[in-house]
């Protein structure tokens, strides 16, 4: 993984005398020195490559970097998981097998024992290629020990993460640069944590469908919101005969929107959140909503918190969101990039981190960013 920092050029000595000192001559507060006042400027594309230097940075620091400074806990498996991966692990002597597995050594020392036993390491015999008789190990059939093999059975490493989005007319590409954000952290820190992980896109609006990861992020259309019919189509392919059998998969979810809903589909939306997708068949679910136009009270991460505050939903359900300042347009949020990340790893947090709890947290509001 590559990021750009700016170049910086050290302090030098230069032979003779420059035409103005620093600090002296024309010029207005805040122009870089050493640089060309007029290098960007014009009515044309630029020729030259941006001012700065990349640096390599391997993603074991960036997840150190991730945890140490959201505090996110290590992911624990599921306990009933079923033993999947064999291992062959030679960790057995036999008296019977083939020639190739012959363990000298342990041969040897069987050998040594009989003939102790038996009075006979000191006796000598010749052999050829040495002038005086010797004493030599003599091993027998009975002496000979082979390698065994054993097979390890390990439980089974993996894990799948369902990635559900609303799909209709609000959801615009600026709330789904945001969403593609979150999922590239999540998918990167669960990933860490699974020798095999597999990622599943549902887009919806009335109807949800699986959809691959280009369409998942891309795709607009200006239908209705029917935010059940993405988790009920994820239960579905929990369901599936032989694809993500809970007994041996890892099952996180994560469902975005603007908390535009149906008000009806509300009460369905944790209804199949309780009673199909619960702490029996998913790790985690999370529920993150981006910068809802309607008032807080009618959104569906609010609906949510009630019943998480209720008790009428497990506690692995976790929800997040990012909220716009009052008396803003949704267009002027996070337009600072350092907002615009940090309420990113306030969501992270929210999601994943140690503190998160079971019921709904308020948002993160730009005002209290700044």
């Amino acid at each position: 993984m590559g990021i750009t920092i700016p170049r910086i050029d050290l302090p030098h000595i230069v032979f003779g005398r420059p035409g103005e000192g620093v600090g002296r001559g024309p010029g207005n507060k805040g122009d870089i020195i050493g640089k060309d006042p007029d290098k960007g400027k014009g009515d044309k594309a630029g020729e030259d490559p941006a001012d700065g230097i990349t640096v390599q940075i391997d993603l074991e620091t960036v997840l150190k970097l991730l945890k140490d400074e959201l505090q996110l806990p290590n992911l624990q498996p599921k306990v009933n998981q079923t033993f999947e991966d064999e291992r062959v692990v030679y960790n057995g002597i036999s008296k019977i097998g083939p020639l190739s597995l012959l363990h000298k050594r342990r041969t040897l020392k069987e050998t040594m024992k009989r003939m102790a036993a038996m009075g006979q390491l000191q006796n000598k015999i010749i052999v050829p290629g040495f002038n005086q008789p010797t004493a030599v190990l003599l091993p027998i059939n009975d002496d000979r020990r082979y390698r065994q093999y054993n097979i390890i059975k390990k439980p089974s490493n993996q894990a799948v993460i369902f990635y559900m989005r609303d799909g209709s007319g609000s959801m615009d590409p600026f709330k789904c640069d945001i969403v593609s954000d979150i999922a590239w952290w999540v998918d990167l820190w669960v990933r860490s944590f699974y020798k095999r992980t597999e990622s599943v896109y549902i887009w919806h609006d009335t109807e949800a469908k699986e959809v691959s990861q280009e369409v998942f992020y891309n795709l607009r259309y200006g239908g209705g919101t029917k935010c059940s019919s993405a988790l009920s189509l994820m239960s579905k392919l929990i369901q599936q005969k032989g694809r993500f059998d809970p007994n041996k998969w890892n099952i996180y979810g994560l469902y975005f929107g603007d908390g535009e809903n149906q008000t009806n589909d509300n009460a369905q939306f944790c209804k199949v959140l309780r009673k199909d997708l619960g702490p029996d068949k998913v790790n985690m679910f999370g529920v993150c909503q981006i910068l809802h136009m309607w008032p807080y009270e009618q959104s569906l991460k609010a609906y949510v918190d009630k019943q998480l505050e209720a008790g009428k939903l497990p506690n692995h359900i976790r929800s997040t969101s990012i909220d716009k300042p009052e008396g803003a347009a949704w267009h002027d949020v996070l337009k600072n990039d350092e907002h615009r990340d940090e309420a990113i790893k306030k969501a992270l947090k929210d999601l994943l981190g140690k503190d998160a709890k079971s019921k709904g947290l308020e948002g993160v509001k730009v005002e209290e960013l700044a």
